[in-house]
């Protein structure tokens, strides 16, 4: 079944990395409200937000005023001190904030983000505006997976034991819960994977499985 499409986007703060996700959002038929205390980058963002709030983004009585429960996705974007990106986490979850992505700058406040509720955190200079947008508005399976705390898609050599055998003949889904999606063997792929698929020593294998 198809993963329901995020129509309804917050974004707070509007530094380089906020306004790249509110223009890069902007291309999708979805509902964007930006908040920042400038008063220039808000003018500026009206051009691409359909709603527009001049105001302290950090401070309890403008988040609960925005409605945050509303939205299917709010991210966090505001620069300054840290305390101000943990506060607005706490917050915003505490007022019914169904997603919430933050902004960090280090792996460490990235660990503390997701410790008090974070339900995703991005640092910037590794993952773009727009790459965020396309995956918040309509993510697809391996951005799924990326994410969750029981499947992972990987590669891997494959087993001795599996040398010069098939799919089938390896029985490898039921003897190690693994599923093979895909072979590369070079610069060729294989795919789908039948029983019959042979697997041989310079084969690398794209599988599925629990963490």
């Amino acid at each position: 079944m198809k993963k329901k499409q995020n129509k309804n986007f917050a974004i707070l703060g509007l530094g380089r990395f906020g306004m790249s996700i509110v223009q890069a959002l902007s291309g999708y038929d979805v509902n964007i409200l930006v908040c920042d205390e400038d008063e220039a980058k808000v003018n500026f963002a009206t051009e691409y937000a359909t709603h527009v709030v001049q105001g302290d983004a950090s401070d309890e009585n403008t988040l609960i005023k925005l409605g945050l429960n509303d939205f299917d996705v709010v991210i966090l974007a505001m620069g300054g001190e840290f305390e101000t990106s943990q506060i607005a986490t706490m917050i915003a979850k505490e007022n019914g904030a169904k997603y919430v992505i933050v902004k960090a700058r280090n792996q460490r406040q990235k660990k503390i983000l997701k410790s008090i509720g974070a339900d995703k955190v991005v640092l910037p200079e590794h993952e773009m505006g727009y790459k965020l947008a396309r995956t918040i508005v309509e993510p697809n399976i391996m951005e799924i997976l990326e994410d969750s705390e029981y499947y992972t898609i990987t590669e891997m050599k494959p087993f001795d034991e599996w040398l010069n055998k098939t799919v089938g003949e390896a029985n490898i889904r039921h003897n190690h819960g693994i599923t093979i999606l895909a072979i590369r063997n070079g610069h060729k792929i294989t795919i789908p994977i039948s029983p019959d698929t042979l697997i041989t020593e310079n084969d690398v294998l794209i599988v599925f499985s629990e963490k």
